[in-house]
């Protein structure tokens, strides 16, 4: 199984809560699971989204942890999975999957 890592930098145009709802309403896919987590100057969210590729007849899935301490916002984003029959080819569906995050992230400052 392959998986495609990405990771980015933001540069405060959003907070990152709000770079979680634009990920979860634009992103076309299932939330499996949302964990938000803060602390003194640091706030952390990780989201776990599937989404169903029929050119492989498989689900892909993405894993984004957004963090944001003081003046640095992170992005890390996985997608893995997403390969199917006896060789377990994905056909590009995760990487595919990470390029949407991407991009989306990259709309709102983020490199």
């Amino acid at each position: 199984m392959g998986a495609t890592v990405i990771k980015m930098e933001g540069n405060h145009t959003t907070s990152i809560k709000n770079l979680a709802g634009i990920l979860k309403s634009r992103l076309n896919a299932e939330l499996v699971s949302e964990s938000c987590q803060e602390f003194d100057k640091a706030a952390v969210i990780l989201l776990c989204f599937e989404k169903y590729y029929f050119r492989n007849g498989s689900y892909a899935s993405l894993t984004v942890m957004l963090t944001e301490y003081e003046s640095k916002q992170t992005a890390d984003i996985i997608g893995f999975g997403g390969g199917a029959g006896i060789l377990n080819i994905s056909y590009g569906a995760n990487s595919n999957f990470t390029n949407i995050a991407k991009n989306l992230l990259g709309e709102h400052g983020f490199q």
